[in-house]
């Protein structure tokens, strides 16, 4: 089995379209829709792209990096491609041993999840 992304969204704006109004300064939250490649299901997992500058004059405290991507300047075509490349490389026998995978870099709708 192997990963695939079916969408990558944000719910205020359109992200393909998106242009932050500084590319070298802005985080920006995704949801990645993440399934198999053989079914049409999928989970969310999100994301928070940004730029080193925005970190550095953002964050005041020290932190984990999990579900973060930081480019150097807002370029969508660049952080898709480096997105599904990341994702098409998750493979396993079983959906759980794909999102044990998916998990090391972005944050699962299922986190912390209690039944």
């Amino acid at each position: 089995m192997r990963a695939v992304v079916k969408g990558i969204s944000n719910d205020i704006f359109d992200v393909e379209a998106y242009c932050p109004q500084n590319p070298d300064n802005f985080a920006l939250s995704i949801r990645v829709r993440i399934g198999l490649d053989c079914t049409q299901g999928a989970d969310d997992f999100e994301l928070l792209i940004c730029t080193p500058r925005w970190l550095e004059e953002t964050v005041w405290d020290a932190r984990w990096g999990s579900g973060l991507l930081i480019v150097r300047d807002f370029d969508f075509p660049i952080i898709n491609r480096m997105i599904n490349d990341f994702v098409s490389c998750c493979e396993g026998e079983s959906w759980d041993a794909i999102v044990k995978q998916l998990r090391k870099t972005f944050s699962w709708e299922f986190d912390n999840y209690q039944c």
